[in-house]
């Protein structure tokens, strides 16, 4: 019982941090959930795990989703964030999930409350990240093309990072960080000499399925129709275990595995031409232009702020 007391608490943490992701069947070429503008609904209910206020979300251990995902443990946007004050662990809710192209929001949420519930204890993640100005790591990583490189590969050139895997579901988060990216490498490749000194890269967390060969066929997609790109100019990687965790954790991200479950948070940087990082993001709430931006500052050679 007090193992599974303490394996809730990593989920719950890692959940509140982050963002959960589980495989659909089989993956496909990215697309859009569905057509941009609209929004599809899903019935879902679930037992709330953690409750962020601040930052408006729920998060929720799910039953499966009929034709869209498994059950899982992940959070949620609300779109009344008020009703966030009255959920508690261990409430049990019904709500319709929407679903849209680059973002998705529970609405109508209906709770019902056991009992005796109490609050599950939660704690902040562990660990020193990296910061701006700080030496980013030179860990060995493996590209689409199967062939080995690291950060330091790319000193000279301005280097946008993050990180995904290709089976998650949800279009807040890796899908989002793909399309993101997506329009960061369209803007970059319309000023080709800003192209020529940066770099985009895409690091997996999922190493036993994102093999070179499945990154690759998941990337091309993306560079169809985009005049002016280069193929070898954003690399999607992957690498062992142990070297995922090292490059993943100096920027903060954490993520977990449970069977074939991923818990995990979001992390984006731009590393400057020396090797140093300009700047992380976290979350989510960035925009593409945003990047270009921090990319050109970062390849013209200024500080970060």
């Amino acid at each position: 019982m007090v193992k599974m007391k303490r394996a809730l608490l990593v989920l719950a943490v890692l959940a509140s941090a982050g963002a959960a992701c589980r495989k659909p069947p089989e993956p496909a070429a990215p697309k859009a959930a569905v057509s941009p503008g609209l929004e599809k609904p899903y019935p879902l209910k679930g037992v709330v795990v953690s409750v962020d206020r601040a930052g408006g979300k729920v998060t929720l251990k799910h039953e499966a989703v009929p034709g869209y995902m498994d059950a899982m443990t992940m959070p949620f946007a609300v779109g009344a964030a008020k009703i966030l004050d009255d959920l508690k662990p261990g409430d049990t809710v019904e709500a319709k999930l929407l679903v849209g192209d680059r973002s998705s929001h529970l609405e109508g949420i209906v709770v019902s409350r056991p009992p005796g519930t109490t609050a599950l204890e939660t704690i902040p993640a562990q660990g020193r990240h990296g910061k701006p100005g700080d030496a980013a790591p030179a860990t060995a990583l493996v590209d689409q093309e199967g062939k080995a490189f690291s950060l330091a590969t790319h000193k000279g050139e301005a280097v946008g990072v993050t990180f995904i895997f290709t089976r998650c579901p949800l279009p807040d988060f890796c899908p989002r960080m793909n399309l993101n990216f997506s329009e960061v490498e369209r803007l970059l490749a319309a000023d080709p000499k800003l192209y020529a000194r940066t770099r985009l890269l895409s690091v997996s967390f999922d190493p036993a399925y994102d093999t070179p060969a499945v990154l690759k066929a998941f990337r091309d997609p993306f560079l169809r129709g985009v005049p002016g790109v280069a193929p070898g100019h954003w690399r999607f990687a992957t690498g062992t275990l142990e070297h995922i965790k090292e490059f993943a954790g100096f920027f903060g991200l954490t993520y977990l595995k449970t069977g074939e479950q991923f818990v995990h948070s979001l992390a984006t940087a731009v590393i400057a031409p020396d090797g140093t990082v300009y700047s992380i993001r976290r979350g989510n709430d960035w925009e593409a232009k945003e990047l270009v931006e921090d990319l050109r500052k970062a390849a013209a050679g200024e500080k970060p702020k």
